[in-house]
C-alpha cells in the first residue's frame, strides 16, 4: 500500500511476498533509514547503529556490535550478570508473596533487564530510575507527531506544540548522565585500568584505535543510549506478554512448569545451562514474539535507488514500513494465526533470525536486529525461573486485559499483575 503522509511517500507491507522483496531480494536498494527529526535530536544525528543511514559508518559500527559486543561468545560471558540479577527479582517475589499482596511484573521485568544491561555496560551505573524515565520519554517521543518531518515549510510549529523543547530536553539529560559515565571509564583507562568485562571499556578501546573508522564521543554516546534502552525496552515488553499470555493458558504453562521442575541438582537458581535442553521454552518465547512483536512496525526502510516491487515503480527516497504484526498473523502462513499455541513451533524450522519471511520480530537482512542472542538469554533465564519458583494467579475477581497501548513498542496498555504462589522444596 503506497501512502503519502504530507510530503513523504511512504509504501507500507503487509505481506510476507512483500517483505521478501524489500528485505531479501532487493535488500541492497532498501537498507538505509530515513532521517527523522526524533533520532536526529535524541542520537546525536543518528550515529547509533539501528538508525544510522547505509554507508561506511553503518558498515563499521554494525561489525563492532558482531564482533566485540554481541558476539555469541561474548554474550555468555554476561551469563553470571544475569544469573544474579534473577536472583534478586526471585527475592522481590518472594516478598511480595510472604505479604500476600499481587506483584506489579512489569515492574519486576523492567528492573531485570535494565539492571542486566547496566551491569555489563558500566562498572559503575548509580542513576538508574533516571536512566528509566529518559529510555521511557525517548521512546515515546520517537512515536510522536512532528511538523518537520512531513511539513518541512511549517518546521516553526514544532516549537509551538512543545515538540522542540521536549526533545532538547530529554536529550540535555541524557548527555549529561552519559559524559558522567564515559569521563569514569576514560579516567580509569589514564590510570591503566581497562577491563574487556564491560561494554563501554570494549568501545572505549575500539576508539581509540588508529584506523579508518572514527568513534566519537558523540558516537559512544548514540551508541550507548541504544544498548540501554535497545538491550531492555523491548525485552520487558516480550516477557511480560509471555506472562500474560501463559497465564491465560494454563495448560501451556503447566506443561513449562513440570519441564522446569523436573530438572535435577538446581542450587538456587536455574541457569542457562540448565535450560538450554527445555525446547518448549524456545516454543513459547516464538510463539509470544509472533503474537506480540515488540515493534509491530519494524523501524522504517528507506529505498536508496529507483526500483520496482511487484510491478510497482518505487521512487527513490521512498519510506518504507514492514507492518511485521499484520504478517506474523497472515493465516496463508499460520493455522489458526489469533491462537496463542506454542506446539505450531514444536516441529516447525521457522525462527526468528531473518530467514523466514513470514515470521520478523526482529526484522530481517542487513538491517536485522543484532541483539537477537542477548534478548533470548534474557527472555528465558527469567521466565524460567519465575515459573520455576512459583504458580501464578490473577487477584482475585480480575480478569485479564489483553489490549496493546498506542505507540511504536507494542506493550501492554495495562502493567501485568499477578499473585505468586511459592513451590515448597
Amino acid at each position: 500500500m503506497l501512502l503519502h503522509l504530507g510530503c513523504v511517500q511512504t509504501l507500507v507491507v503487509s505481506s510476507p511476498e512483500g517483505a521478501e522483496e524489500i528485505l531479501k531480494k532487493q535488500d541492497d536498494v532498501f537498507a538505509s533509514r530515513p532521517s527523522t527529526k526524533a533520532w536526529n535530536l535524541l542520537l546525536y544525528g543518528s550515529r547509533n547503529v539501528g538508525f544510522a543511514p547505509y554507508g561506511k559508518y553503518w558498515k563499521q559500527a554494525k561489525k563492532l556490535y558482531v564482533i566485540h559486543l554481541l558476539a555469541p561468545a561474548k554474550v555468555k560471558s554476561f551469563d553470571r550478570a544475569r544469573e544474579e540479577e534473577v536472583s534478586k527479582a526471585i527475592e522481590k517475589i518472594r516478598l511480595a508473596h510472604e505479604l500476600s499482596n499481587p506483584i506489579d511484573l512489569c515492574e519486576v521485568f523492567s528492573s531485570f533487564t535494565l539492571d542486566v544491561i547496566c551491569r555489563i555496560v558500566s562498572k559503575s551505573f548509580s542513576k538508574r530510575h533516571l536512566l528509566r524515565e529518559l529510555i521511557e520519554e525517548g521512546t515515546t517521543m520517537f512515536s510522536e507527531f512532528n511538523f518537520e518531518d512531513y511539513f518541512p515549510t511549517l518546521r516553526c510549529l514544532d516549537m509551538l506544540t512543545g515538540f522542540n523543547s521536549k526533545a532538547i530536553k530529554i536529550f540535555k539529560q541524557w548527555d549529561e548522565l552519559l559524559d558522567e559515565v564515559i569521563k569514569e571509564h576514560m579516567n580509569r583507562h589514564l590510570n591503566g585500568e581497562k577491563d574487556e568485562e564491560y561494554l563501554l571499556d570494549v568501545l572505549l578501546i575500539q576508539a581509540n584505535k588508529k584506523d579508518d573508522f572514527e568513534l566519537t564521543k558523540d558516537h559512544l554516546k548514540a551508541i550507548l543510549i541504544e544498548m540501554f534502552a535497545g538491550g531492555s525496552h523491548t525485552t520487558f515488553i516480550t516477557i511480560e506478554w509471555a506472562m500474560a499470555e501463559l497465564v491465560q493458558n494454563r495448560k501451556v504453562m503447566k506443561k513449562l512448569q513440570e519441564q522446569f521442575r523436573q530438572i535435577r541438582d538446581v542450587k538456587h537458581i536455574l541457569t542457562i545451562e540448565n535450560i538450554k535442553e527445555i525446547t518448549y521454552l524456545t516454543c513459547v518465547i516464538k510463539e509470544t514474539l509472533r503474537l506480540h512483536p515488540p515493534a509491530p512496525l519494524l523501524v522504517p526502510r528507506e529505498s536508496m535507488q529507483d526500483s520496482n516491487v511487484k510491478g510497482y515503480r518505487i521512487p527513490k527516497g521512498t519510506k518504507v514500513v514492514i507492518n511485521a504484526w499484520t504478517i506474523n498473523r497472515d493465516p496463508n502462513y499460520w493455522e489458526n494465526p489469533d491462537e496463542f499455541y506454542p506446539e505450531r513451533f514444536m516441529e516447525n524450522t521457522v525462527d526468528f533470525r531473518g530467514n523466514n519471511l513470514e515470521y520478523l520480530p526482529f526484522g530481517a537482512g542487513k538491517r536485522i536486529c543484532p541483539g537477537i542472542n542477548f534478548a533470548q538469554s534474557n527472555i528465558e533465564i527469567i521466565l524460567a525461573n519465575i515459573l520455576y519458583h512459583f504458580d501464578w494467579e490473577l487477584p482475585h475477581g480480575e480478569e485479564l486485559d489483553m489490549s496493546e497501548a498506542a505507540g511504536l513498542s507494542a506493550r501492554r496498555a495495562e502493567n501485568l499483575r499477578l499473585i505468586p504462589r511459592k513451590i515448597d522444596r
